[in-house]
């Protein structure tokens, strides 16, 4: 078993119980004390419980969970990917976490946490956290836009910031690139871009998900489904914080979906279209922001898409792809 699955496991059963000692745990969990002491002090070291003289102490998981996030994306100069894979297994183990606290919580103790289930659940909980203050910044991941009316709290077609956006609102979106290239999902983002958020399409969304004024989150029970039956709503700004960072992230590997652009470009169309004038391709990289890493990825997953073995081909395909007008 996973080594991060098997200590939240057990940390879930010690929070639901809220077990007071290693000894007690030991004995709930038919283990040895050896094993069980092994284990809890894993948890101390991560920072979920406290023991002192065997009497255990518990942390909330959502301060624990964003510290331990972050440690791991501070040493992300080496490796980017890895360090993003570690965040996202972590989050994994969130939602039960939170779950276990709540079950075992206390009024000295509580976390402010909404639960929906459902077909329609991200949509209604979204609505309701949304309508209780207008939210002056808000950033969702919506992988899969065939919901997204209903995501955004309409049930046809327009937006929810059609009469509450400002100026100085911050209202941002990132949808999957295969579902935005259908015909509900550029009719629902053409009504985003025109009420006025910023919209990009990204290959491969890691989750649902979203953030309110970088205080409150909301994501699935299961981190990685694109149209969740289940959503939590955690009001903590700790793990928005982490979550801004994940959600900055993706946006900076997306590309930005203008409301008269038909064509809905793929991600890697920008870097082509400079690879097409002459620019080399860490040049092209550098020019719209991208590291080089990013640049060949998108490079590579056009030439899976056409089915190309080399740069020169891909171009060949690329522009006749683009038909004669190059649009």
């Amino acid at each position: 078993m996973n080594r991060t699955i098997e200590l939240a496991e057990l940390l879930d059963l010690a929070l639901r119980g809220r077990i007071a000692t290693v000894a007690e745990l030991a004995a709930v969990t038919g283990r040895s004390a050896v094993e069980t002491e092994r284990d809890v002090s894993q948890l101390e070291y991560l920072g979920f419980v406290s023991v002192a003289d065997g009497t255990i102490s518990y942390r909330r998981p959502d301060a624990t969970i964003a510290d331990v996030t972050q440690r791991i994306l501070t040493g992300l100069t080496r490796d980017l990917d890895d360090g993003i894979a570690k965040t996202h297994g972590i989050l994994k183990t969130l939602p039960t976490l939170l779950q276990a606290w709540q079950h075992g919580d206390t009024d000295v103790h509580g976390l402010p946490v909404d639960v929906m289930h459902g077909p329609l659940a991200a949509a209604d909980m979204y609505q309701s956290q949304a309508c209780r203050s207008t939210p002056r910044a808000s950033y969702t991941c919506v992988p899969d836009t065939t919901p997204l009316n209903t995501v955004l709290g309409e049930t046809g077609p327009g937006s929810i910031w059609d009469e509450n956006s400002g100026t100085d609102h911050d209202i941002r979106l990132i949808v999957g690139t295969a579902a935005a290239n259908t015909e509900l999902g550029r009719t629902g983002l053409g009504c985003e871009v025109n009420a006025g958020s910023q919209v990009r399409m990204h290959p491969n969304p890691p989750s649902f998900f979203w953030i309110l004024d970088h205080g409150s989150i909301g994501i699935p029970f299961e981190w990685g489904q694109a149209r969740p039956g289940s959503i939590m709503s955690v009001r903590s700004p700790e793990l928005a914080a982490v979550m801004t960072w994940i959600f900055h992230r993706i946006w900076e590997e997306s590309v930005p979906v203008v409301a008269h652009d038909r064509r809905w470009e793929h991600p890697w169309d920008p870097i082509l279209k400079l690879m097409n004038t002459g620019q080399t391709m860490e040049s092209a990289s550098l020019a719209l922001g991208l590291t080089s890493r990013t640049g060949r990825r998108r490079v590579s997953d056009a030439m899976r898409h056409y089915g190309v073995s080399s740069q020169f081909s891909l171009g060949a395909a690329w522009n006749a792809a683009r038909g004669p007008s190059g649009g």
